[in-house]
Order: structure tokens, then sequence, then C-alpha cells
């Protein structure tokens, strides 16, 4: 997890000291059962679990590397990519909105270099990088251009900075609390770099996105997440679903505030990127939305894919 992370009351407190970790660590993940799609053969390691009705991981050579995914849905339907947050399996961030949109949609999600059962990254990755992976991810899976990326947290980030290159293959875009600029530059700003307060260990946490040494997928954040720019879309559908349940763990008051209000004004900078952009809260959800409200993420992407959003 890449966002706010935090207390959403009896059972789910999190310190800051815990988003700490969370940053660092792949949360556990289900296995599925068996299946086809492209590539070169199942991945291996998983142990049937719970969504059963899933097909198994498989695996493919996209940009050199070896890469896991998970397709379902008809190829003859419009493609829909699944882009996690950072360190995220796509098991984890998926299991509960891929099905569904598969009913509509050729939806595929695939763990980036470092995750799952991908390929070790490279020392250093940007987030060109990364989205260059995921446009040769998407030839590699067959996926019909142009095509709807749907990107929570950090993967907002890779999604976007390939989206404002192939602005042609883009047929729309829905960012599940995505991780905006904005917010990053809020935590380096206001909060020390050292100490063990709440927000010291926030900033902490934070910073191991800009050095590759320091976190899972080897990312070099800084150009994306701090610094740049990125280009306008044109009239490509970009709805940006944003938490209403605050998680930021144990800071004060006044500094959630101030992280709330810096992540909102983050997600409409992102829906400003298109003349057909939007914000919409989503009421009872955290920062992993298509976890707490499934249905709103399948709905906001079947609109996309129909051309409605």
């Amino acid at each position: 997890m890449d966002g706010p992370a935090g207390d959403r009351g009896a059972g789910r407190a999190l310190t800051v000291r815990g988003l700490a970790a969370a940053l660092l660590v792949v949360p556990l993940a289900v296995g599925g059962c068996a299946g086809t799609g492209p590539g070169d053969g199942p991945a291996s390691g998983r142990t049937p679990g719970a969504e059963l009705s899933q097909p198994a991981l498989h695996s493919t050579r996209a940009a050199g590397h070896r890469m896991s995914y998970r397709c379902m849905g008809d190829p003859s339907d419009p493609s829909v990519l699944l882009l996690a947050g950072f360190n995220t399996e796509l098991e984890h961030a998926w299991h509960a909105v891929q099905p569904s949109i598969s009913r509509f949609a050729r939806v595929c999600a695939y763990d980036r270099l470092g995750v799952g059962n991908s390929d070790p990254p490279p020392a250093r990755q940007t987030f060109a990088d990364l989205a260059d992976q995921l446009d040769a991810v998407v030839t590699a899976l067959h996926l019909h251009r142009p095509l709807v990326l749907v990107a929570h947290s950090l993967g907002g980030t890779v999604a976007m900075t390939w989206a404002e290159h192939h602005r042609d293959d883009l047929a729309g875009l829905v960012l599940i609390d995505a991780t905006p600029p904005a917010y990053l530059q809020t935590v380096m700003r206001q909060f020390p770099r050292s100490g063990t307060t709440a927000g010291a260990e926030l900033r902490s946490g934070l910073a191991t996105l800009l050095v590759p040494h320091a976190n899972a997928e080897h990312l070099a954040g800084r150009q994306g997440l701090l610094t740049g720019t990125y280009g306008d879309l044109g009239s490509a559908p970009v709805t940006a679903l944003t938490h209403t349940i605050s998680e930021w763990g144990d800071v004060s008051r006044k500094q959630g505030a101030l992280l709330d209000s810096s992540w909102l004004t983050g997600q409409q900078a992102w829906a400003d990127l298109s003349s057909n952009g939007a914000v919409v809260s989503v009421p009872d959800a955290g920062h992993e939305i298509q976890v707490d409200q499934p249905a709103a993420v399948v709905d906001t992407v079947r609109q996309v894919v129909s051309g409605r959003g």
C-alpha cells in the first residue's frame, strides 16, 4: 500500500510504523484453479485457495522479462488492464472485481517486476521504464487498443505515465485512490526527516519509494512522485475514485486534515488532465476501494467501457 493506511476502527488500526512496513511487504495472496491464456505456461508456486472461480496465473515474456498475469473474459470484448499499487500482487489487488469485469470485457492483470511470480527487477527502474513494460504487456497479451486502464494507488502513476505518451491507445482511465504527486510533496515538506513521531515515520516510509535499493520494485520514483508534470489526455474519460475513510495512521488531527486536503487536490488534478474528467468520492471506502466497495469500481469501469464515462 502506498497511500493512506491506518485506523478504521476496531481491528483495523494501523500505526504509521505499520504503514512503513506495509510499503515494503507483499500482501498475502490467494491462488486460483486451472485456466488458459496466452503466454508460456502457468506461473509456478501457487496453491489453490478461496478464489476457485478464477483461472490460474500464467506467465508471458514482455520487454525481455517473464511476467505473471491473469486474464478473464471473452477476447473479442473490449480490453481492460488492471494495475496494482506498489509491491502488491494482482491476486490481492483484484480478486474482488476482476471476475465481474470479465462479464463485459477482456480483463487482464499482471505483476510488475519484483512482485509475485514475475522476474526480479533491474537495479533501478523509473516510471518511464514501468510504462514501457506496461506497453509490452499489452502487446504480449494481445489486448485491443485503445484499451481502458484501471489503476490503484501507485499504479495510477504508471498508468498516467503510459497514457500521456499513448493517447491514441487510451480508451479511458479509472484511477482508484491513485497516489498524486501533491501528496508526496506535502509529506516531504511538512514532516521531519528523522525522529520517532508519527509524521517522521510516515515520511521515512514513503521516502523509500524514491531510493531504488530501499524498495521491492527498485523504483527511483522522484520523477513522477515529486517532480514532473503530466500531459493533457484530451477527451479520454478519466474517473478518479477516492476514499471517504481516511487511513493516515496516528498522525495528529491537524496533520490528517492537511493530508486529506492534499490527497483530494491531487485527485482533482488527475481528473483535470481530461476534458472528460471527474472525481467521485466512494462512500464507506478506505484506500483499497476495490476491496471495500467492489461494485463501485465495477460500475465505473462498465460506464467507461461502454463510452458513458
